[in-house]
């Protein structure tokens, strides 16, 4: 039997893309509870626990846009069309959660906008595979969306060159009213998401080049750190 490798409620935390005050609540519910208690009082999680909770939509996901796996058919949106349809269909099922009546709206919005973004940024220019990966498990309350498009800072150079690093474009994304759909004037998408995601209990991941940006509720921090494994397009976990 593996050894357990046992995190903090921080680092799983910071796995899930959710808040410490989120994990503790998920303990008192029942819902995610860590697997020991230290002789301190702190809750320990095996990180093969978090992973899992996770499901393997994320892992699935990460294997398409890292190493081209196959992806199930039924979690591909050739079109935005296609996904416009999937995403009315995760609506009607997250209207009838009673406990996710006052922000199944906006978690609705926050996947629309991310998998709009995927297609409206890489029209015409897909590099290899068109379309996204779009998966989401409501008894999880996770929703994952990939793509194998230009990435962000290849989109967000067309208007502005200056920009040299993922993280650098990253954090333009969420932060800067900027489109890469130059010479169109929009580009509030992701700021938006951002606004959403800091009033309300729910969490993002968003990994794209050799970086990735993680937001939860009650935080104005760019909480962004270098990915272990880059990649060309965009990876997204949502969490609620």
């Amino acid at each position: 039997m593996a050894e357990q490798e046992l995190i903090t409620i921080s680092e799983a935390a910071e796995i899930l893309g959710v808040s410490i005050d989120t994990l503790r609540r998920w303990d008192k519910s029942g819902k995610l509870n860590p697997i020991k208690t230290s002789d301190a009082g702190y809750r320990l999680y095996d990180r093969s626990q978090i992973e899992l909770f996770l499901n393997d939509l994320f892992g699935i996901a990460k294997d398409w846009v890292l190493r081209s796996a196959e992806m199930p058919s039924e979690f591909y949106c050739s079109n935005s069309a296609v996904f416009q349809t999937k995403l009315i269909q995760m609506q009607d099922i997250l209207a009838g959660v009673t406990e996710l009546s006052s922000i199944f709206p906006l978690i609705v919005a926050v996947a629309g906008e991310i998998g709009n973004n995927s297609f409206d940024h890489n029209l015409g220019n897909w590099p290899d595979i068109s379309g996204i990966f779009f998966a989401y498990d409501i008894h999880k309350r996770s929703i994952v969306l990939a793509d194998r498009g230009l990435g962000i800072l290849t989109t967000l150079k067309r208007v502005k060159i200056e920009l040299k690093t993922d993280k650098e474009a990253l954090k333009v994304a969420f932060t800067e009213i900027l489109s890469g759909r130059s010479p169109e004037s929009r580009g509030n998408g992701l700021k938006f998401v951002r606004k959403i995601i800091a009033e309300n209990p729910i969490g993002l991941l968003f990994q794209t080049g050799d970086a990735e940006l993680i937001l939860t509720k009650d935080s104005d921090a760019m909480d962004m750190r270098s990915s272990p494994e880059p990649f060309r397009g965009c990876l997204a976990l949502i969490t609620f």
